[in-house]
């Protein structure tokens, strides 16, 4: 041992040195810690180590210091044998290396050069290299052959008893690349080659054995993504008593599921617990599995594997022992899987039928499914479901379910459709379902429905559901609802009606929010997410609408819902005290994202009220502040809405008449000044009656067609563009009294608080507006589209 330990103010220095060469393992179990002499004294070591211990560098907690720790350890032809076996360990070599920076175990590498031994006429060779930390990076091959017996009698390990000689290949090289949606996003390449034979697994404390193991297994990944993991089960071949595993099961990937499978099992699920002790459950049963299977799982392809399967539980039992008082009893599992080609054509699924009982109540459900491309199928259904039991039996991360089912229905269909027989009859009523995500800060509920089996269709009648203070009640039928339950990309039709006294739209947006969002996730906004694979016509009527700033009363329209696109046709409802009839589409293309295009008729409405209730009418009609009266419009819009549900005024377009009915200007800055530079009275303050106006919007400008009208016997002409933050280029021509046949031309030019009005002719100019925030809206959309194609890609 050399150097030195200096401790100047709060630091201490290290400069340590520790070595020592050609010590004799067989001193080592003398100083083994004290809770494991017992064992110690019945082990001999022999051979020779060498280790070296070197600690350089300053500790100070106030400077969150600590020194570097470096260990050489080498062991020289060792031998180990534990109460004189006749197997004992030989030729053991180890050349080894650990780094400790700054005491960090997250810094920690460890380095085995080289691991080896010799066991009766096998031998181990090993070396690999590990890094802590996020990285978790290692790299290492292996090549084995032991004889389990000899082993465990070898070192004494007595926890268990095993047998069989295990042979290994193997090599690893790679990290562990985690994030909050994928704990395995990359993993390390890796192969592995096993082999056990005459295999034999018993725990002491357990009195029955895993008495015959013949295992041949292959796993190897080769890009780190773990979909291309393949495992596969060359042969398996283990027996308990009378319970066995006897196959083949290989599985080439997780992408597409290549599989290659002649696999049996026979399980009396009582006889686990006098193998392994299992904790916390108790399970009973008897399961019977038959599988052959060869083929890839591709439903977008419609394939699946060539497949003649059976899975068969009887008497069946399952209690979690944290809810004592919920077993799930009676079990009856039956199901037949068969394909001769390999197709959704020819697939047959038989459910015959799965039974059990919960908390003392019966439910039953048997079904047989004929190709799932022109669907045949037959199921019944019967008992009652305590949703809540369920979920604390088979939890869902991220999802919390409550309520009641009782189901007692029969329906048949061929080629998709249900048939319209007598038979297809039945019922579902449901009452206080309670539907808790992750994705919206409160609660679904339905608090009660009946729903109807009748021939083809699926009646629903007084189901009355509520999100926060939204509270509707829904009618009405749809067809095709087994297609749609059960395959991709169908459709299910239908007319739904609802009724409401309130509904506010902000409650829906993608992530709200509000505060009270206690298990929402991160704060964010988004557009309001409508369904794919319907097509509903749907009749609403409520009472109020509240959206933003803008209150709707007595709406009442049609709705056609139709592949996440949503139009409203005849749609009425009053606004700002005036009756509106609009008709358009919102078609939202991400969460943060969605398209609108509506036309709105309205009469006589105060455009004083429009101008302050409404706030896209103010941005778009900032002339309205000194305008007093009565207005009607037929306008046209189109554009985008960004996550917060405004629209990103530099998409909007369109056009349309706004005509005033009968308008007072009071203090309207452009009249006036052009009063004053015409010396001309009748403009101060002015009164206009059936004046229309026709204009379009397109990149923040708007556009206003040429347009005559009188005031008090002149005859005013008006044209030119203004954007939406008020820059005006604007001709007038002011015709004279009696017939305005002379006129004064006057040009307006300039931003609304400092325009200018010269005498002279108008030249139009094409105005175009600069706008921040919309070049952030696009940076947000390319980010959101690289998302979606990460998710689409994985």
């Amino acid at each position: 041992m050399k150097g030195s330990l200096l401790m100047p103010n709060e630091s201490k220095v290290f400069d340590l040195t520790i070595s020592s060469e050609k010590n004799d393992l067989q001193y080592i179990p003398a100083i083994i810690p004290e809770a494991y002499q017992e064992w110690a004294k019945d082990v001999e070591l022999k051979g020779s180590s060498t280790i070296l211990f070197t600690m350089k560098g300053v500790m100070n907690s106030m400077t969150n210091q600590n020194p570097d720790i470096h260990i050489d350890a080498k062991i020289d032809d060792g031998w180990m044998n534990y109460k004189k076996s006749s197997s004992p360990i030989k030729n053991i070599n180890l050349v080894s290396t650990v780094d400790l920076q700054a005491l960090d175990p997250d810094k920690m590498r460890v380095k085995v050069d080289n691991l080896d031994f010799k066991l009766l006429d096998g031998t181990t060779k090993t070396n690999f290299t590990y890094w802590a930390g996020k990285t978790m990076f290692s790299e290492g091959i292996i090549e084995s052959s032991i004889d389990l017996e000899a082993l465990k009698n070898a070192t004494g390990f007595n926890q268990f008893d095993a047998k069989g000689i295990l042979d290994m290949e193997g090599s690893w090289k790679g990290s562990i690349v985690q994030n909050a949606k994928n704990p395995l996003k990359k993993i390390p390449t890796f192969y592995l080659k096993a082999n056990l034979e005459n295999g034999y697994f018993k725990m002491n404390e357990m009195p029955a054995a895993l008495d015959h193991i013949n295992l041949d297994l292959t796993m190897k990944n080769t890009d780190g993504n773990i979909k291309n993991t393949s495992v596969l089960v060359h042969k398996i071949d283990a027996k308990a008593m009378d319970n066995y595993m006897i196959g083949r099961l290989e599985l080439k990937n997780l992408n597409n599921f290549p599989i290659n499978a002649d696999f049996g099992a026979k399980i009396h699920l009582e006889d686990i617990y006098k193998i392994y002790p299992i904790k916390n459950i108790d399970m009973r049963g008897d399961l019977l599995v038959k599988m052959k299977a060869n083929g890839t799982y591709e439903p977008k392809r419609k394939k699946v594997p060539v497949s003649n399967s059976v899975v068969i539980l009887k008497n069946g039992y399952i209690k979690l022992h944290e809810y004592p008082n919920l077993p799930l009893e009676n079990i009856t599992v039956e199901t037949h899987i068969k394909s001769g080609r390999g197709s959704f054509n020819d697939l047959s699924i038989d459910v015959l039928p799965i039974k059990f009982t919960l908390a003392g109540k019966p439910f039953m459900v048997n079904a047989n499914l004929k190709n799932l491309n022109n669907l045949d199928y037959r199921i019944h259904s019967k008992g009652e479901l305590n949703l809540a039991n369920i979920y604390k039996l088979f939890p869902i991360e991220g999802l919390d379910v409550d309520g009641l089912i009782e189901t007692n229905f029969g329906v048949k269909g061929n080629n998709g459709a249900p048939l319209e027989s007598f038979q297809n009859k039945g019922f579902v009523k449901i009452q206080n379902i309670k539907i808790n995500t992750k994705f919206f800060p409160s609660k679904f509920v339905i608090k009660q429905g009946d729903f109807r089996f009748e021939g083809s269709h699926l009646t629903f009648k007084d189901v009355k559901a509520r999100y926060k203070k939204n509270v509707f009640v829904f009618d009405g039928d749809v067809s095709n609802y087994i297609n749609y339950a059960l395959k991709d990309n169908e459709m299910l039709k239908g007319t739904i009606n609802f009724k409401t006294n309130r509904v506010n739209i902000d409650d829906f947006m993608a992530f709200n929010t509000e505060s009270t969002a206690t298990n929402s996730i991160a704060a964010e906004e988004g557009v309001v997410l409508l369904p794919k694979n319907v097509e509903l016509s749907i009749k609403g009527q409520a009472k109020e609408v509240l959206f933003k700033d803008i209150t709707l009363q007595n709406f009442e329209g049609d709705l056609g819902l139709k592949q996440g696109n949503l139009e409203l046709q005849n749609t009425k409802f009053n606004l700002i005290g005036s009756e509106f009839t609009m008709n358009g589409n919102y078609v939202p293309t991400n969460a943060k994202k969605a398209k609108f295009n509506f036309t709105v008729k309205a009469s006589n409405f105060d455009i004083q009220r429009a101008y302050h209730e409404i706030t896209l009418f103010r941005e778009l009609a900032s002339a309205a502040e000194k305008a007093h009266g009565k207005v009607s419009m037929d306008y046209q819009l189109e554009g985008d809405l960004g996550a917060d549900m405004f629209p990103k005024l530099k998409t909007i377009k369109g056009g349309g008449d706004f005509t005033l009915e009968e308008i007072k200007f009071l203090g309207f800055k452009v009249f006036n000044s052009v009063a004053e530079k015409t010396s001309t009275d009748a403009l101060h303050d002015a009164n206009v009656k059936k004046v229309t106006f026709k204009t379009k919007i397109e990149n923040n400008v708007i556009t206003i067609n040429r347009t005559k009208f009188k005031i008090a016997g002149f005859r005013p002409r008006i044209e030119g563009q203004v954007t939406l933050d008020g820059y005006m280029n604007l001709g007038m021509r002011l015709g004279l009294p009696p017939f305005g046949i002379i006129g004064i031309p006057i040009k307006i030019t300039g931003p609304a608080d400092t325009f200018e009005v010269e005498v002279g002719k108008y030249h139009k100019e094409d105005l175009n507006e600069t706008d921040d925030e919309f070049d952030e809206y696009q940076k947000s959309l390319e980010e959101e589209k690289a998302k979606q194609e990460a998710v689409q890609a994985k």
